[in-house]
């Protein structure tokens, strides 16, 4: 091995310690906000009661229609939303690490990723495996692939089951609490309690995947933890003879 070829190596290395150190920050803010987010809730709750008494003393009938109005929002529409799109944010964070970590592979690998067929998460997969990088090896790769099955429900049919191509794997997902990792699972059954974190609701459409807000902040944990193993699987990959 050359002294430039070591050079390129260890550069490599530390290029990918430093990513792995980004994503663990912004992962950490990430999820201190979704753990946070709820309280928005809780202080509008208190603002909305306030103005019932300072708006609607003498009114008791507009008071009732204005809390009803109100107190959908906070218990429906705002939870929904606020879980909705911490689940958007994690995932698009994760995806956008990906991206990167891909980045720092190309000046060292022959497979360029412009020349791999497929879209989002998958083309980087595939790019991954074909430079010597295995996803689907590492811990909690199932509740990855989970998440994204989820977040595209989501994003494509409105959590619609019947108008998902992958309803049967959601629903799978969800019964059996995949979207969870073996061991918050058994945790789980020992507790002897239900996999609530993903549910499927009834609408006036059909079956609807919804999710709570904790499920957010535990998949955060998760994507931060599976990245930074395929960080390290990296690592082991720049000491190999197809990194040049």
């Amino acid at each position: 091995m050359t002294t430039l070829a070591k050079h390129s190596i260890t550069k490599l290395a530390d290029q990918l310690e430093k990513l792995a150190e980004r994503a663990q920050t912004e992962f950490c803010d990430v999820s201190d906000f979704i753990w946070k987010a709820p309280n928005l809730i809780d202080h509008e709750r208190e603002l909305e009661l306030s103005k019932l008494d300072a708006y609607f003393s003498n009114h008791p009938e507009l008071r009732k229609r204005r809390w009803e109005t109100e107190s959908h929002k906070l218990d429906h529409k705002f939870p929904y939303l606020i879980a909705v799109g911490n689940l958007f944010s994690a995932v698009s964070l994760f995806e956008s690490y990906l991206l990167l970590l891909a980045g720092e592979l190309q000046p060292h690998v022959t497979i360029q990723l412009r020349d791999v067929k497929g879209l989002g998460v998958s083309r980087l997969f595939k790019f991954f495996r074909l430079v010597g990088i295995f996803p689907e090896q590492l811990p909690l790769h199932e509740q990855v692939q989970a998440a994204i099955k989820i977040r595209n429900c989501l994003t494509h049919a409105s959590g619609m089951l019947a108008w998902s191509r992958e309803n049967d794997d959601l629903r799978n997902i969800q019964s059996s609490g995949a979207y969870l990792s073996p061991e918050h699972r058994k945790m789980r059954r020992d507790q002897g309690g239900q996999f609530h974190e993903v549910f499927i609701g009834e609408s006036a459409l059909g079956d609807r995947l919804a999710i709570e807000n904790l499920y957010c902040h535990v998949l955060c944990s998760y994507l931060h933890t599976y990245y930074s193993a395929l960080c390290e699987a990296a690592k082991v990959l720049s000491g190999s003879p197809e990194i040049r």
